[in-house]
């Protein structure tokens, strides 16, 4: 796997990149859900539709989460585009034997508390629309047992047009509390029940 190798240049040039490409491209920001800081690592889960994504967890990071920013990618982009890992992006290539490697990463990464992780569960790009979102079982894997250690995060990132040259876009975050144990089908319903209100608040 690639490991992330932060570098203090690459890191001040994304977070202003993040910023400005999001202000320059949408019409306006909007951020649905208060999150408080609990003192904890923070795990991002979100909806995975698009190249944005790894921008808008970057953004949200500077916005509100004040963390050392990590993002997990699937290896063959990262190796397409392998300058991101200084920012903070990390691989996985899925069915393979370094799953576990990447998964045991992770699982390293949130023992920090100075750090958050993004990963997106669904491990391919789908329409922002695309909903049940089945989440694949590395997710458990990697919160097993740190249940009440790490702050788990949703997010619903969506756009809408309307009559305007420039998109709006929404960001609807959610914290989750796993409980005891993790259970996959749980945080996978939870987050459909999160992603259907941000739908249907966005149809209002």
């Amino acid at each position: 796997m690639i490991k992330a190798r932060h570098h203090w240049f690459y890191i001040r040039f994304f977070r202003f990149y993040s910023r400005f490409m999001i202000h320059w491209h949408f019409r306006n920001v909007t951020i649905k859900g208060d999150i408080p800081d609990r003192g904890k690592p923070v795990l991002l889960i979100g909806n995975h539709f698009s190249w944005w994504d790894g921008f808008f967890a970057n953004y949200l990071n500077c916005k509100i989460f004040h963390r050392r920013f990590h993002v997990m990618m699937l290896e063959d982009q990262l190796k397409k585009h392998i300058f991101l890992n200084k920012a903070g992006a990390y691989s996985i290539r899925q069915h393979s034997r370094s799953v576990m490697e990447s998964l045991r990463y992770t699982r390293k990464l949130l023992m920090d508390p100075a750090n958050l992780v993004t990963i997106y569960p669904q491990g391919e790009i789908r329409s922002m629309f695309h909903y049940p979102v089945r989440f694949e079982k590395g997710i458990t894997k990697i919160l097993g047992g740190m249940e009440d250690k790490v702050q788990v995060v949703f997010i619903t990132a969506l756009v809408d047009y309307f009559s305007h040259r420039k998109p709006a876009l929404t960001f609807g975050l959610k914290e989750y509390h796993p409980g005891g144990n993790i259970d996959l089908k749980h945080m996978e319903n939870a987050f459909n029940d999160h992603m259907r209100q941000m739908v249907d608040q966005q149809k209002e």
